[in-house]
Formats: C-alpha cells, sequence, structure tokens
C-alpha cells in the first residue's frame, strides 16, 4: 500500500510539472483541461455533502432533544446526552466551538428553560474555574508572544545549547530535546516552541548529520515531555484543579515518572533510528549548515534571565502558598510584564504583545465558557445521582484500580476535543463515583493526565505529532507513527504501574 501511494504521488507530482511547463509556454495539457475542472468539482461537491450531512445530525439531536425533554423531571441519564453529542459532533469533525454551541442548546432544550435564564446560566458561567482555565490558556499564548517579539525564547534556546554542548551527537540530542521541553515549559505550547527551535536546530543537526526524522522526533518527544511537567499549561492546570493534588505532588507521582520514562525511551528510540535513515532525502544538505546565530538585541539575555528568574520565584512562591488556580492568572500576567519591560519594551508595547498573543487563542475562551455553560445544564439534570444508584455497586466490583482503568481508556479513547476540557468533561463525568470509591487524589490526577495526554502519542498522528516534521521538514509520517506507538506503549505501562501503586 505504502509503495502504491509514493507511485500515486510521484504520478502527479510529474503530472504537475508537465503542466507548469506548457503554461511557460502559453498552453495547456489535454489532461489538465479534462481533470483539472472535475477533480476541483468533486471536491467541492464531496466538502458540501459532508457539510450537509454535519448539519442534518446536528438537527436531528436537537430535534431529538426538544422532545426528550418533555419527558425529562428530575435526575435522569439523559443529562449525559449533552456530553455525548459533544464527543460525537467532535469526532465526526465538527468544528470544536460549533460542536460546544450544540450541545449546549441541547442541554437548554432538555430543560425546557426559557431565553432569559439560559443567559443566567451563560452569565454565571463567567465566573467559574472552567472559564478560569480557559483565560489561564489565553494568557499562555500572550506570554509566548512577548518572549518571541523580545527574542527572549530564541535566547533561551541557545543558552540550552551552548550549556550542554554539540560537539558530540549524544551531547546535541541531549540538548535540542531539553531545549524542546523547556521552550515548551516557556510557552505553553508544543508547536510555537517547534516554531522557534527549529531554525537554530536544524544547522546543528545538519551538520552533525542528523537525519530530518531523526530532527522532527527530538523536537517532539523533547516537546511532550516538557508538557507532561509544565506548572501553566490550561490541562495541567486543569489537572491540578480537579484532583486536587500539588504541583510537587503532582511531579512526583504523575507527570514526573511519565516524563523521565518517555525521555529515555524516546533517546533511545531516537538513536537506534538515527542509524537507519529513511532514504538518502532524509539527510540535509549542505546548504543547511549555516550560521544560525542570528543576531540578537543585548536585551534579549535580559529578557530571558528576567523569565526564569520570575519564572522559578513565581513556582516556589506557589508551592509553598498551595496557590489555586487564580494564581496561574496573576503569574502569567507577571511574568509577561516582568520580560517585556527586562528587554526595555515599552509598557504599551509589551500590552499590545500580550493582547495579540491572547487574540490568537480567544477561541479557546469562548470554548471554555461554553463548555462551563454545558457542564452546569447536566448539573441541572444530575445524570450521576441516577449512575451512582443504578451502577454504584458494578462500579464497586470492579474495584478501583479497574474503575480507574476504565475511565482512563474512556478519556483516551472516547472524548475528543482540547486537552484541558477533556479533563474537565472526564471528572465531571466521573469524579463522583471516584469520590464515591474513595479514590486517592494522586491517582485521579493520573487518569486526568492519560485522558488528556495519552493521544499526544498515537494511535493516530495528530497536530502536535505533525507539526515537528513540518518544522523539520521531514515526510517520514510512517516512522514518526511507528516511534509514536512505542512512546504509547511505554507511557500506558508507566500509567498502568503508577494506578496500580497510588489505588
Amino acid at each position: 500500500m505504502q509503495q502504491y501511494l509514493r507511485g500515486v504521488l510521484l504520478t502527479q507530482l510529474t503530472k504537475a510539472n508537465v503542466a507548469a511547463q506548457y503554461r511557460v509556454q502559453g498552453r495547456h495539457t489535454m489532461s489538465e483541461v479534462k481533470q483539472e475542472r472535475p477533480a476541483s468539482e468533486d471536491r467541492t461537491r464531496r466538502a458540501a455533502t459532508l457539510t450537509k450531512a454535519r448539519g442534518g445530525l446536528v438537527a436531528a439531536v436537537l430535534l431529538a432533544s426538544l422532545l426528550i425533554g418533555f419527558t425529562v423531571d428530575g435526575p435522569t441519564l439523559w443529562g449525559l446526552a449533552p456530553i455525548a453529542i459533544y464527543a460525537v459532533l467532535v469526532l465526526v469533525g465538527l468544528d470544536i466551538m460549533l460542536a460546544s454551541v450544540a450541545a449546549l442548546v441541547s442541554g437548554f432544550l432538555l430543560l425546557h428553560i426559557d431565553p432569559i435564564d439560559a443567559a443566567g446560566m451563560l452569565g454565571d458561567a463567567l465566573g467559574t474555574e472552567i472559564v478560569e482555565i480557559g483565560l489561564i490558556i489565553m494568557l499562555g499564548a500572550g506570554l509566548g508572544e512577548v518572549l518571541t517579539r523580545t527574542k527572549g525564547a530564541t535566547h533561551l534556546v541557545r543558552m540550552i545549547v551552548d550549556r550542554f554542548g554539540v560537539d558530540t551527537a549524544i551531547r546535541a540530542q541531549l540538548s535540542i530535546m531539553i531545549a524542546s521541553a523547556v521552550l515548551v515549559i516557556a510557552l505553553g505550547t508544543l508547536i510555537g516552541a517547534f516554531a522557534i527551535a527549529a531554525p537554530i536546530v536544524i544547522p546543528i543537526a545538519a551538520r552533525l548529520r542528523f537525519t530530518k526524522s531523526g530532527t522532527a522526533l527530538m523536537m517532539f518527544i523533547g516537546g511532550a515531555c516538557g508538557m507532561f511537567v509544565a506548572p501553566f499549561v490550561g490541562s495541567m492546570v486543569a489537572i491540578r484543579e480537579y484532583s486536587g493534588i500539588s504541583y510537587p505532588e503532582y511531579v512526583l507521582t504523575a507527570g514526573g515518572p511519565l516524563a523521565i520514562v518517555c525521555f529515555a525511551v524516546g533517546f533511545a528510540v531516537i538513536r537506534y533510528c538515527q542509524r537507519r535513515p529513511v532514504s538518502d532525502d532524509d539527510f540535509y544538505d549542505d546548504s543547511d549548515i549555516t550560521d544560525s546565530t542570528e543576531e540578537l538585541p543585548k536585551t534579549a539575555r535580559h529578557s530571558t534571565i528576567a523569565f526564569l528568574l520570575t519564572f522559578s520565584v513565581l513556582v516556589v512562591y506557589g508551592v509553598i502558598t498551595r496557590a489555586g488556580t487564580s494564581f496561574a492568572v496573576v503569574a502569567l500576567i507577571v511574568m509577561a510584564v516582568a520580560t517585556g519591560v527586562a528587554a526595555r519594551m515599552p509598557v504599551n508595547d509589551v500590552l499590545k504583545a500580550i493582547y495579540t498573543g491572547c487574540g490568537k487563542l480567544v477561541d479557546m475562551f469562548l470554548l471554555f465558557w461554553m463548555l462551563a455553560a454545558l457542564l452546569a445544564v447536566v448539573e441541572e439534570l444530575r445524570p450521576y445521582d441516577v449512575l451512582l444508584e443504578r451502577f454504584g455497586d458494578d462500579l464497586k466490583a470492579l474495584g478501583v484500580f479497574g474503575f480507574l482503568v476504565v475511565v482512563a481508556l474512556i478519556g483516551w479513547l472516547g472524548i475528543s476535543g482540547a486537552s484541558a476540557a477533556q479533563v474537565i468533561v472526564i471528572d465531571r463525568v466521573f469524579g463522583p463515583t471516584a469520590a464515591a470509591l474513595g479514590v486517592p487524589v494522586s491517582a485521579w490526577a493520573v487518569v486526568l493526565l492519560c485522558s488528556c495526554q495519552a493521544d499526544t502519542f498515537g494511535p493516530f498522528p495528530g497536530p502536535n505529532m505533525i507539526s515537528p516534521m513540518a518544522f523539520a521538514r521531514s515526510t517520514a509520517l510512517k516512522r514518526m507513527i511507528y516511534c509514536g506507538w512505542i512512546l504509547l506503549s511505554a507511557s500506558l505501562v508507566v500509567y498502568v504501574v503508577q494506578l496500580a501503586v497510588l489505588s
């Protein structure tokens, strides 16, 4: 199958090159005249059909919600319907915001509440911790924008690479992986970290004859490990908020062991892959062996130092005072301002950078607002009371360990969407049962971590897996998927061991 697809791709590229040559001469190939319009029309037709199908599905579930609402009275399992609708609509490819709105409207229809009460629920939702997590995600993007504009992020990568060295292949690989991890912790995003790291990493990789696929794996695995222990990333904040675990305990019992095992396994996997290039095209050209030391302003160093100092102080303060979710909001703002001011940016420019970064993720804030209102509707329908009454004995029969494994699998394979949203949905659906079974907070934190982060490594490739390939200019998707499966297997073993020990 792979050879067939490669042959088809080469054939299409050849046709495209021939067609381009004809157009230069003012002509068109017969195949282009015959095939270009029908192919475009087919794609448009398929897209329109798919859009209509999704629209029909939304209309059907809303009509069903309206009709079922006439029969709803008191606690009912139908209260889980909006969450199921949200999951299904995301799985069929509907925009996550539209899926959230549709699920929310479904909940309103089940409750049969009037527009004034619905508006009141939306207003109340703005004051919840769920919306606060959406705000944290936005402010994290604002901090990332400030670090990018001051060149502090670039200086941070160079500082790590210089510290660990690039004189040998092993030291260089370690430098690249650690730099990716630290950059993700600083920026709170994998894709943003890859975009900054790639221009610095690629010349090093080219000089040491690293493969493109290996370089992509270094950035991906290092960045993912950084994400598992990041203190101010939205999904990690959500895990600590809803499990009730402190940050040091979370690092020691949940995120830390996972990051260490994945880093070690990933390091060995990359060394193995590096000795077995996918093809001759898997190596960088001599033209990529350039001096990547772009002249940075002196203020970039000041920006980096200010960020690291402020970050360290705030993390220590948050740990000592056991600060809650709200502290992350203040911490991100303080770090952004300190980083910008240290780089001698005018305060107005610092604020504009924060606004620009936040603006890139305003849809995430709105998503969490809709999600908060949706879960408030679900609580009004009280399906959890029915679950405990009907299935409590069966769940207890599974035992704490069996229950946790089942919930983790449901979160990993059954609920899609933004990672922090996955944490919230899993906790709201299964949290009451976990509390009734007496699940320790550390074990519940591991379940939430597995629910939102297990799919980082598979089984299917996602944006976080594809983006480092794009930045590293690698096309070896098959190798990335296989290596992801190895990391997925290792991470699942870690989750199971953690749950067995903690439960």
